[in-house]
């Protein structure tokens, strides 16, 4: 086979060496030019007792306290070579898995020791400890791949990640499809610290991750209660803020297919009294996307006799400025901030933040919408960052486990969609990483430090939300109020024990120090 980044390498060096460890989305190409006493690497770290990922959070938490002082930093050594990717490129670092090819190809060409069939009921226990063994020696692995990055031992990673390749499938069992994926990430972030020595090549162009995600999102939406959740919350609290209002103006700051907002038109057009008029300002970076959701939203709302204008805003987050949103006096504007706001707390200082607050402040909304990912990963330390993110994706692949059967296409494109996420918070540092989770208690305090007030949960919205997870066969979901002292400040989606989103809704302080007229919760 033809080995990447040959071109880049001089004609001298020796290309018999090189050692080959195959992963879902790629081939990657070590050279281990090392004796064999370097080769055995970092002895494995001992088996817990406890299930797999508790093991995994107790081994690489240890990792992590063993000297933290000491912990490479990618982002630095990245940055000494010149290198000027911003987030957009950062985000083509790990080539998404092919669905087509992988119905074809079992465990990546490495083989598959998970069985694909009776993962569920009707296995007998003896399967059951084979594959709670297997996960076992596949979180073993991954916590010594993490403490050999951490100790720069080259030989170990290259030992580690080649192991993991071969034994980590994307199709196997939920353990197997994460570890694969942690792999990938995990492989392409040493390329990235030691590109003269660690090499990848890509099998295929990575111009379509947008289209991806945006199939990836309405797949998500019709088999979890995840995204129902999230914009069914985020309209409750909307229509208790529009009551009464004549001229409503919703500015979203990453629309995409608009999904959201039918079932809100629905709602406002069956009011005794529906506004008169309105607006949607769409804020996205492809100008054909953002044309079609118009279309569709505009459909929509003539069927229901709702006044309606659609207003595209084409840029990226961090360069949407005050006169791009066209507010307007007579208009009650509520802003929606779904899943954006994690990308702006990849600078130090928190001024990126500080600067995107200031501009919603800037158009004097009366509500703004907030949905986040319940975890936290905008961490340094990469041992507590892969420990923390495995839990809460774990869940959320047990959660995608418990609808979908292990081969299924749209299980796979939902998936590689985390996938994506998980690359970027594992591989990427500085303002490359821009999946950057925080809890909601952290939210809370940026948000009152940049001027905002939380708006609480009503009752009626966490019993509506409540109804809507009857909905669905699993009766592992549920959702509860969260906030501190007993103050009901957000709504948070689980799974089992794990939170997975919360959705919360805030208004700007005057400066009198009182928040703007809106009614709250009682």
């Amino acid at each position: 086979r033809k080995k990447g980044s040959s071109d880049d390498e001089k004609p001298g060096d020796d290309h018999g060496g090189l050692s080959l460890g195959q992963l879902g989305a790629g081939n990657f190409w070590f050279q281990p030019s090392l004796s064999g006493d370097e080769e055995r690497g970092t002895p494995p770290l001992p088996l817990s007792n406890n299930p797999w990922i508790d093991s995994v959070i107790t081994e690489l938490t240890d990792v992590g306290e063993k000297d933290v002082e000491t912990i490479h930093r990618p982002g630095k050594e990245a940055s000494g070579s010149g290198s000027t990717s911003t987030s957009s490129e950062s985000h083509s670092l790990g080539p998404p898995l092919n669905v087509q090819a992988m119905e074809h190809e079992r465990g990546n060409g490495s083989g598959n020791p998970y069985p694909h069939e009776g993962a569920r009921l009707g296995a007998n226990e003896e399967e059951i400890n084979h594959r709670e063994h297997e996960g076992f020696e596949l979180v073993r692995l991954l916590a010594a791949c993490v403490e050999a990055i951490g100790s720069r031992n080259i030989a170990a990673i290259n030992h580690f990640i080649s192991k993991l390749g071969e034994l980590a499938s994307p199709k196997g069992t939920v353990i197997s499809r994460l570890t694969a994926y942690y792999t990938e990430a995990l492989a392409l972030r040493v390329t990235r610290v030691w590109p003269h020595i660690f090499h990848i090549t890509t099998p295929r162009e990575l111009d379509r991750l947008d289209d991806d995600n945006g199939t990836a999102l309405r797949l998500l939406n019709q088999v979890t209660p995840i995204l129902k959740f999230v914009h069914f919350t985020s309209n409750e609290i909307l229509l208790r803020a529009f009551e009464g209002k004549d001229r409503v103006h919703i500015v979203d700051f990453d629309i995409k297919q608009g999904l959201q907002w039918p079932s809100l038109f629905q709602s406002l057009a069956s009011r005794t009294n529906p506004p008169s008029h309105v607006r949607v300002t769409g804020i996205g970076e492809s100008k054909q996307e953002l044309n079609e959701t118009g279309d569709r939203l505009a459909g929509f709302a003539e069927a229901l006799n709702l006044p309606f204008e659609f207003h595209p805003v084409v840029d990226r987050l961090e360069d949407v400025r005050l006169w791009m949103l066209h507010a307007k006096e007579n208009e009650s504007i509520a802003v929606n901030c779904v899943f954006q706001l994690h990308k702006t707390l990849y600078d130090g200082n928190g001024g990126v933040l500080r600067d995107f607050l200031g501009l919603i402040r800037s158009i004097n909304p009366i509500a703004v919408i907030i949905a986040e990912q319940e975890t936290e990963n905008n961490i340094l330390n990469l041992e507590a960052r892969v420990a923390n993110s495995l839990r809460y994706y774990s869940a959320i692949f047990d959660s995608i486990d418990s609808t979908l059967p292990l081969e299924s296409p749209v299980r796979i494109k939902i998936e590689e969609m985390f996938a994506r996420e998980i690359r970027n918070l594992i591989a990427c540092e500085g303002s490359d990483r821009f999946e950057r989770h925080t809890s909601f208690e952290k939210w809370r305090k940026l948000m009152e430090q940049g001027g905002f007030k939380c708006m609480g949960i009503t009752d009626r919205e966490l019993v509506q939300s409540q109804m809507l997870l009857k909905m669905y066969t699993s009766e592992n979901y549920s959702v509860k109020k969260q906030g501190p002292d007993g103050d009901d400040g957000a709504l948070t989606l689980s799974w089992l024990d794990e939170p997975l989103y919360t959705v919360s809704a805030w208004t700007p302080i005057d400066v009198a120090g009182s928040s703007s007229s809106f009614s709250q919760p009682s």
